[in-house]
């Protein structure tokens, strides 16, 4: 008989299939777990590489911010200075306007008394014409 009839060679071949068959089951077992490994690792870096990235680019805009807080500090440093040198000036102009009110007040009553002496002089002046024309007019009492 031929080998394929023979029964001891069947049964040798069955042990051989399983044999294959068990290989092929732990080999397609060994690459999934290679391929989970492999996954694992890239999504395990990338989250790594990711959480860096997102570290290093907030570190960056905190120091930015930092910067940029320090140098708005100077400008409300300076604004306040300007405010205060300006609040000094505007008492100090509030106070010459004040003086100077003053002194109009006073130019305003001394033009007020010297247009009442004026006045005053002007009157007195037509009673001199006055009594100077009737000194002319009165006879010589010394002819």
């Amino acid at each position: 008989m031929t080998d394929s009839m023979n029964p001891q060679s069947y049964h040798s071949r069955k042990p051989k299939r399983k044999k294959k068959k068990g290989n092929k089951i732990l080999l397609n077992i060994f690459l999934f777990i290679i391929s989970i490994g492999l996954w694992s690792g890239i999504v395990y870096y990338g989250y790594i590489y990711a959480k860096d990235y997102i570290d290093t680019s907030i570190n960056n805009v905190m120091q930015n911010n930092i910067m940029v807080v320090e140098q708005l500090k100077e400008e409300v440093k300076i604004v306040n200075s300007d405010i205060r040198r300006l609040r000094k000036e505007i008492k100090d102009l509030k106070e010459e306007v004040r003086d100077a009110d003053s002194t109009l007040s006073d130019a305003n009553h001394i033009q007020e008394d010297i247009e009442e002496r004026l006045k005053y002089l002007d009157d007195k002046l037509i009673k001199l014409k006055e009594s100077l024309r009737i000194l002319e007019e009165a006879p010589n009492v010394k002819n």
